[in-house]
């Protein structure tokens, strides 16, 4: 389904103008995360425009609490804990290095406050996060490997399609999607 999608909605050559961050959200990532992670009974893929519940760093404003994407457990019909976060940046700010490394430390800081919140509701779980800068998604996973050491990994890398000519990129690294997907 993900690739009829991405066949439906793509241009059939890229674009020359760059898409802003949520033309990137919209047009390229959206179809790609919802196809592969949203599940209605299970889980819940959201590009929110709030802070996350389980956010605790006091000292961060504003902007710096929002992930751009979450992906939330559902129990007993109630979103119950964030399992998968993840930010987005746009081709016009992919040469910002500031910003890209202050993502993913947001990242990994957005994925410590969910294993604290899900261990203090009894849980342990793996954390899923994501960075996408232009047409590049890394993504990474946390756990908890002793108290106070977290363990941050990169799983790996994919392309997302920019155009119909360009689906072959989601084709060649489904394999990075489907293990993310399984982690989850």
């Amino acid at each position: 389904l993900v690739i009829l999608e991405g066949l439906r909605s793509l241009p059939n050559l890229k674009l020359k103008s760059q898409p802003s961050e949520m033309s990137l959200i919209t047009n390229y990532l959206d179809y790609i995360m919802k196809g592969l992670f949203h599940e209605p009974d299970k889980h819940r893929v959201e590009w929110p425009n709030t802070g996350l519940k389980e956010s605790r760093a006091r000292k961060l404003e504003g902007r710096a609490r929002q992930p751009d994407f979450i992906v939330s457990a559902i129990h007993q019909l109630e979103t119950s804990g964030t399992l998968f976060v993840g930010e987005v940046t746009s081709p016009a700010e992919k040469g910002n290095v500031y910003k890209n490394c202050n993502d993913l430390i947001r990242i990994g800081v957005f994925m410590k406050e969910c294993i604290d919140s899900a261990i203090d509701k009894g849980s342990d779980i793996k954390l899923l996060g994501f960075q996408c800068i232009e047409y590049t998604i890394d993504f990474y996973a946390m756990e908890l490997s002793a108290p106070g050491l977290y363990f941050m990994y990169h799983i790996g890398q994919a392309s997302i399609p920019t155009s119909v000519k360009t689906m072959t990129h989601l084709i060649d690294d489904i394999e990075i999607f489907l293990t993310v997907r399984d982690i989850l």
